[in-house]
């Protein structure tokens, strides 16, 4: 492969990522103007599919640290922006 057709790869790569975060975007922006509960679902998505979600540190609180503390159980839940 030669370098110029590297590039190329590279650049179309890089196009379509810009292209399905605008998308993303677009979306976030239109489902918290329509009143949607999770409007950034969309987003954190795309950036996940991509391999770009930030890290995440949840916080917990008394209550669920005192169950962790005591081995009562699990906590669970899913991730929200």
């Amino acid at each position: 492969m030669s370098k110029l057709d590297d590039l190329t790869r590279r650049f179309t790569a890089l196009q379509r990522a810009h292209d399905e975060l605008v998308a993303a975007a677009r979306t976030a922006v239109a489902a918290y103007w329509d009143g949607d509960e999770q409007p950034m679902a969309a987003l954190i998505d795309t950036l996940d599919a991509l391999g770009v979600l930030p890290e995440y540190a949840p916080q917990l609180t008394d209550q669920a640290l005192d169950l962790l503390t005591a081995g009562g159980g699990r906590v669970v839940g899913r991730r929200l922006a």
